[in-house]
């Protein structure tokens, strides 16, 4: 059977070499090595007694390169039967071509033999004092959208090719820790001039790096992650927790919910981000709880609400993650509900694949559940063909309830309101307005200008009743005055 025998060098001391990696280096099978730039390959004299990949430039910053390794490397074992492959450190860590060799091999009918050697990982342990059952991670600096939170864990960053690496690494740990944050720079560990120093993060990239042989490592971040949010949560409904949170279920906890959305709402509105970055935890909160809930039932957890929200925006999103394409909002938009409509099943109660329209969600208010059910309407072509139609049509609904006023009939004004008041969810829908949101802030107006007018009533020392409807009126116009002055 054919062979490929992946001998790992270690960190550059020959007596750090296996008894088996030094029998394979000094065996008659044809020799390769990832990089002549290594300690023990200059001294086994690769550019005599075997090959490197150097050719192939910064072997790192391209996996191409590694394909193109591993395309060499069959070839060669094609022709010989067997071959040595040598590697830097241990051959399973951090080695693409590797990991390449060993998905392709048994289709090949090849055998991969793996010869270990002394990682860089020992060494660096043994430097930073670190325990690995503590928890240690260890990041190419090519893959930093990995990190996507401080890590709670000893971190490692390896891989620095070029200065740009350094400074584009720089900018990405900024975002996620204090620029005072200690980084320990470790070079050549392992190898015979090891060193390390501490810096603050800010001056990373004022020393110089970019080689194979230099690693970085933060401490562990000791602030509130997600992690954190699950842990307090379950301890505050734990049995010896808070008796409010035990008490609390998913059906108790709606009204909250809801709240809390709004109130979102409300610091858009404001643009105070101080507010808002409040209510997006209080929004948070309750899908932890709820989530918390859920799981102590046995019905799910959080993790499988991150499970769902991470696969259906990868569904939904063919034109990103996929091979579908879309050139503008409205086609996505579009796309997404065509999409949504296909998983819907019809278990479903309200669902009916024949009749799309009223697949909606009937828990939402009436205002917002009017909106959506009419822009399902559009979305199949039944609506109005210009703003003319529902003004005219606004016009004509509140004739009919001014008539069954005057009749005297209240089942027919109740009727005639809420067609009414249909109409006008559809003229806002024309106008590009949401009007759960439009009346939201209209309700926020009133509610400013009512407490001017209370207030203005107090200064007197009179109750407000006490009051003509003419002088409560006055102040409600000083109140919009001074709003618009304020604006």
């Amino acid at each position: 059977m054919r062979e490929i025998i992946v001998i790992g060098l270690g960190t550059g001391q020959r007596k750090h070499l296996t008894r088996e990696a030094l029998k394979y280096l000094n065996s008659k099978r044809p020799l390769f090595f990832r990089t002549g730039n290594h300690p023990v390959a200059q001294y086994y004299g690769s550019w005599k007694k075997g090959r490197t990949f150097d050719y192939l430039g910064e072997f790192g910053a391209s996996e191409y390169n590694y394909r193109k390794i591993t395309r060499k490397l069959l070839s060669a074992v094609r022709q010989h039967g067997q071959i040595c492959y040598a590697v830097p450190g241990h051959p399973l860590i951090g080695e693409a071509a590797v990991k390449q060799l060993l998905k392709l091999a048994s289709s090949l009918g090849i055998k991969i033999r793996i010869i270990p050697g002394l990682s860089f990982i020992g060494p660096l342990l043994r430097i930073l004092k670190i325990d690995l059952m503590e928890g240690v991670r260890v990041i190419d600096t090519r893959k930093m959208d990995q990190l996507e939170e401080p890590c709670p864990d000893h971190l490692i960053l390896i891989k620095f090719y070029t200065s740009d690496t350094l400074s584009s690494l720089k900018s990405t740990l900024l975002k996620l820790y204090p620029e005072n944050y200690p980084v320990t720079v470790v070079r050549t560990a392992g190898m015979r001039r090891e060193s390390c120093w501490t810096i603050p993060l800010h001056f990373l990239n004022c020393s110089p790096l970019n080689n194979h042989y230099t690693a970085l490592y933060l401490p562990p971040y000791r602030g509130y992650l997600m992690g954190d949010l699950l842990r307090i949560m379950a301890r505050l409904r734990a049995v010896d927790g808070c008796p409010w949170d035990r008490q609390q279920s998913n059906h108790s906890l709606r009204q909250y919910l809801v709240e809390e959305a709004y109130e979102v709402v409300g610091a858009i509105d404001e643009d105070d981000d101080t507010a808002l970055k409040e209510e997006l935890g209080d929004v948070l909160l309750q899908v932890v709880f709820h989530s918390r809930i859920a799981y102590e039932e046995n019905r799910f957890d959080f993790l499988q609400v991150i499970e769902g929200i991470a696969s259906k925006l990868i569904r939904r999103h063919p034109h990103v993650f996929g091979t579908g394409s879309a050139s503008n909002a409205s086609e996505v938009r579009l796309k997404w509900e065509e999409i949504k409509l296909n998983e819907k099943n019809s278990q479903n109660k309200h669902y009916d694949k024949n009749v799309p329209i009223i697949n909606i969600d009937h828990s939402l208010p009436a205002l917002l559940k009017d909106y959506k059910l009419q822009k399902k309407a559009a979305d199949i072509g039944f609506d109005w063909p210009c703003i003319k139609g529902p003004l005219e049509k606004a016009r004509e609904e509140l004739r009919e309830l001014q008539e069954a006023f005057e009749a005297e009939n209240q089942d027919a004004v109740e009727e005639e309101l809420g067609d009414y008041l249909f109409t006008i969810v559809n003229l806002a829908r024309f106008l590009g307005v949401n009007p759960e949101l439009a009346l939201g802030k209209t309700i926020d107006k009133f509610i400013d200008r009512f407490l001017y007018v209370l207030k203005q009533a107090e200064k007197t020392g009179r109750p407000a009743s006490d009051f003509s409807l003419e002088q409560l009126d006055k102040w409600w116009e000083e109140a919009k005055k001074i709003r618009k002055i304020g604006k």
